[in-house]
C-alpha cells in the first residue's frame, strides 16, 4: 500500500503510480458523508467549526450514551456550553437539548523509570432532542 505522506518521487515509485486513482476512489467513497475523527469538522459549517469541537469522544460509556441520545466529543478549552451547542447544531442540523461539560483531568503515566502525564481535556455531552441523531456517530 502507498504512504500518502511520502513523495512520489523517492525510492521504488514511479511517477505514473497510482496515487491519483486511490484519492479518486477515497474521494468516491466519502462523497456524501463525513469521515470519523477531526476530519469531520474540517471545512464544514464554518471556520471556526474545528476550533471548538475537535472530534467525538469515543468509549463504552458514551456508545451506550448514543443509545439514549447523548453524544460525546472533545472541545476545544476555551469553549463554553452555548458555544458547543451552537457549533453541534451548526455542523449536524439537530436540535440539541441539553450540554453538559466536563473538564477530564490529567493521568500519570509512566514509561520505564521515567514519570510523566497524559494531558487532561474538556469533553462534553450534548444531550439531543427526540427524533434527531447523529449519523456519523453511530457505528
Amino acid at each position: 500500500m502507498l504512504n500518502p505522506f511520502k513523495k512520489e518521487n523517492q525510492k521504488g515509485i514511479k511517477k505514473d503510480s497510482k496515487k491519483p486513482e486511490i484519492k479518486e476512489e477515497l474521494s468516491a467513497q466519502t462523497e456524501g458523508k463525513a469521515g470519523a475523527g477531526s476530519s469531520t469538522f474540517l471545512g464544514v459549517g464554518g471556520v471556526s467549526a474545528h476550533k471548538i469541537l475537535k472530534g467525538f469522544y469515543v468509549s463504552e460509556k458514551s456508545a451506550i450514551g448514543n443509545a439514549l441520545n447523548q453524544y460525546a466529543f472533545k472541545v476545544n478549552r476555551a469553549a463554553n456550553k452555548s458555544e458547543v451547542k451552537k457549533e453541534v447544531t451548526k455542523l449536524f442540523n439537530v436540535e440539541v437539548k441539553k450540554v453538559k461539560i466536563l473538564n477530564m483531568p490529567e493521568k500519570r503515566r509512566d514509561l520505564g523509570k521515567h514519570p510523566g502525564t497524559k494531558s487532561g481535556f474538556k469533553k462534553a455531552v450534548v444531550v439531543l432532542k427526540k427524533g434527531h441523531v447523529i449519523g456519523q456517530a453511530k457505528p
